[in-house]
């Protein structure tokens, strides 16, 4: 059978897959208990699902279907501890949403690479142990394909890039006009880049553009003032783009690498260290339109296909920006460390 055409719709990912084939994770569940106006105590149940978000998203979008006012959330019990990381910040969201609630949850996640993988290995034991109690037999462990070496894509104009953008996400996408980038300091190619291809207004859950018609492109200083938060001493030396719901992603200046970095100011004033994300914004809208076209085909697929999906999508997104994949921590890798243990 020849290989799948990577990104062709299906991408051969319904075709039945050998032992040892390329497999994400299970994911995990959680559950919130909530008062209902009668009273009574209720509850919702969701699982991680390839091609859907994190659980407790899944469930903060049913409360809001279901009008549950936010004080009347009581518990949630999560089997994985909620991150801080993209892709989700479900920690952030428990916060912000339903601050009073009872939080509790099985196995740990760390901040790192490694204490997160460990957290993994906790949550697979567990799901076996509820497996044996039920003599079911236990949802595969993730097994990851290597990141390949692929040529990489060849760079295009700002037309090419406006076209992939388009195909995707049509009129969701928004084009700044050339006197909201003309502020001293735009790399040209940042510019140009916006002026012609522009952003995508949403990907949820894992891009939301700074898009205000109109109004300069703001550094990350003048948004945590706007927002009443002490920036921080380097604060003046990020374009903001947009925001992955716990950071606003950034172009820098000097290197006009794109960046992840808190709005908000470290402990004591400091600086935070910026997290990778793409090489350049060309680089960055194209991964964006990637994620958007292929998102959806992950939708519905069981382990072994969503398998198949996540190994066509590194290679692409590797041969769009391999140093977007060049560390652990960096923003992309750790999209793809989430798809490969079944979280998104």
């Amino acid at each position: 059978m020849p290989p799948p055409v990577p990104g062709a719709p299906g991408g051969g990912y319904g075709y039945p897959q050998g032992a040892g084939q390329p497999t994400v994770g299970p994911g995990y569940q959680a559950v919130l208990r909530f008062r209902a106006a009668d009273g009574s105590e209720q509850q919702v149940i969701r699982r991680s699902a390839p091609g859907t978000p994190h659980p407790e998203w899944q469930i903060l979008h049913e409360l809001r279907a279901m009008n549950v006012p936010p004080q009347q959330v009581l518990e949630l019990h999560t089997e994985l501890e909620s991150c801080e990381l993209p892709g989700a910040y479900c920690a952030r969201m428990i916060r912000e949403s339903w601050p009073q609630a009872r939080i509790t949850s099985i196995a740990p996640y760390g901040r790192d690479h490694a204490s997160r993988q460990q957290g993994m290995g906790q949550l697979l034991a567990h799901q076996g142990e509820l497996h044996q109690v039920a003599d079911g037999p236990a949802r595969p462990g993730p097994v990851r394909a290597p990141l390949p070496h692929v040529q990489p894509a060849a760079p295009v104009g700002p037309e090419a890039v406006a076209q992939e953008l388009a195909a995707v996400f049509g009129p969701g996408v928004f084009r700044f006009d050339q006197r909201a980038v003309s502020r001293q300091g735009v790399p040209e190619a940042v510019a140009v880049t916006l002026v012609w291809a522009g952003l995508p207004v949403g990907l949820g859950p894992f891009f939301w553009a700074q898009a205000q018609p109109g109004r300069p492109v703001p550094t990350l200083a003048e948004l945590a003032q706007e927002r009443g938060v002490q920036p921080a001493p380097d604060a003046g030396s990020y374009l903001v783009m947009g925001s992955d719901f716990g950071k606003a992603i950034c172009v820098q200046y000097g290197t006009a690498n794109i960046v992840a970095v808190p709005v908000e100011a470290g402990p004591g004033g400091t600086s935070v260290a910026p997290q990778f994300v793409n090489t350049g914004l060309p680089e960055f809208v194209r991964c964006l339109a990637l994620l958007g076209r292929m998102w959806r085909l992950r939708y519905g697929l069981n382990q072994e296909q969503a398998g198949r999906w996540t190994v066509d999508f590194q290679a692409q997104l590797a041969a769009l920006d391999g140093a977007a994949l060049g560390s652990p921590e960096n923003w992309w890798s750790v999209l793809l460390e989430q798809m490969w243990d079944g979280l998104l």
